[in-house]
């Protein structure tokens, strides 16, 4: 055959075959998107960035396993779980982590580490440590996690010091977590206030001593103290800026326990600009008449205490016997005053129903009975006339009634009922 007809053949043969056909693209087994399920404390973010899952990585179950590790290690978490399906719109997979979070998170304080304040601290373990907050999941892992970092931090200050965690009561009610030294807390033998202008220092440890001697000193326990016995005097001066921003404890030289120094920062004077009564069923002239509150003077909280008694006792004499309030302080710092908004919430008014009398023969109870005539006539109860009651019996007692016997006044339910002489009331 002739070389140019088997080259034609060649071109022919080539030609012949087709090229293949492309293949449809199969969906990309990464990580498109993240979501969470079943968080109340933190957020998604906070829990994907802890997981360390990130969009475009791949997945496998060795990279859902090193997330579990991650997050349990936390602490933070009871349990983590995963899981994906394919997206509709494109190529990938969504991710959805499952999570149950630790269910007790409690706030923290510091006592008796001196080399590390608060704040210092805090700042450090929010970097250091996962989802640190104010509060913390009070769990082993979580709590020895961030006394490990504070017995860090004491040993880069020259502290060698062990650091403990326990979770303990503060104050009345509120449940807390303490980081401290191993040992024991001392017990306070003496308090003392340096700073102290406005009010005398003896006055203060006077006052504070009365609670705070005996006590182990827990700092966040001795500044609740701090609260309750020397805030209140420093109101009554005007002072409603009072500050300790500096507690020092040293041994006491004399017996076994502690000094606790206070420092004090009085602030400046306050003026009350206003009281605001809401709720009362009396008219603004009468409720300051009666409440005397000083405005524009030097604010007195015991003087605003006394005077919000004597609009309740008022209330009550016009049968308003459940009357309550809620008070609250707005500050003005600019202009050093305060304003005092009161919200009374009177209740129902009681008026005089039935009388009782129990215990009398049929000559004495029509006398008891008449006494009482006067104010049964009115419409509400009125509470103030019961100590007249009481007295004008005391005196008929006193004068005609043999001393054998004795009348008590039952508030509860209303009755004159008469008891042996020296019997308790009932």
């Amino acid at each position: 055959m002739p070389l140019l007809a088997l080259l034609f053949l060649g071109a022919a043969a080539a030609g012949s075959q087709r090229a293949p056909s492309p293949q449809p693209t199969r969906a990309e087994p990464v990580i498109r998107e993240i979501a969470v399920t079943g968080n109340q404390v933190y957020t998604a973010e906070q829990i994907i960035a802890l997981s360390g899952l990130r969009p475009g990585m791949p997945v496998e179950s060795r990279i859902f396993e090193a997330a579990n590790d991650k997050v349990m290690a936390s602490g933070a978490f009871e349990s983590f779980g995963w899981r994906y399906q394919p997206l509709q719109d494109k190529p990938g997979f969504r991710v959805t982590l499952e999570v149950i979070e630790v269910a007790q998170h409690y706030p923290w304080f510091l006592e008796r580490l001196p080399a590390v304040r608060a704040v210092e601290f805090f700042e450090r373990a929010k970097k250091e440590l996962p989802l640190f907050a104010e509060r913390i999941p009070a769990t082993e892992t979580y709590m020895s996690q961030a006394a490990g970092l504070l017995q860090k931090m004491l040993a880069e200050r020259g502290v060698n010091e062990r650091v403990v965690h326990r979770v303990t009561l503060l104050g009345k009610d509120t449940i807390a977590i303490l980081f401290g030294p191993s040992t024991p807390p001392p017990s306070i033998a003496a308090v003392s206030f340096t700073g102290a202008r406005a009010v005398h220092p003896n006055d203060l440890a006077k006052a504070l001593s009365a609670v705070a001697i005996g006590m182990p000193f827990i700092e966040p326990n001795f500044r609740m103290l701090l609260d309750n016995q020397i805030r209140p005097i420093y109101e009554t001066a005007g002072r409603l800026k009072v500050s300790f921003p500096k507690i020092e404890v040293a041994p006491s030289p004399s017996v076994k326990g502690v000094v606790v120094t206070v420092h004090v920062d009085e602030g400046e004077v306050y003026t009350l600009a206003r009281v605001e009564c809401r709720g009362l069923p009396f008219r603004k002239e009468e409720i300051d008449e009666t409440g005397a509150w000083g405005i524009d003077k030097q604010v007195n909280f015991s003087d605003i205490g006394r005077g919000i008694e004597k609009i309740q006792e008022r209330a009550r004499e016009n049968g308003y016997m459940k009357i309550a309030y809620k008070a609250q302080r707005r500050l003005n710092d600019e202009k050093k005053t305060v304003d005092i908004i009161v919200n009374f919430e009177p209740g129902p008014q009681y008026k005089f129903g039935q009388l009782k009398i129990q215990g009398l023969d049929i000559e004495s109870e029509p006398v008891i009975r008449k006494m009482f005539s006067p104010f049964m006539s009115s419409a509400p109860f009125l509470a103030a006339s019961l100590p007249v009651i009481i007295q004008r019996i005391t005196d008929r007692q006193e004068k005609s009634i043999p001393p054998s016997e004795n009348f008590i006044y039952s508030s509860d339910s209303a009755e004159i009922n008469r008891s042996p002489a020296g019997a308790p009331p009932r």
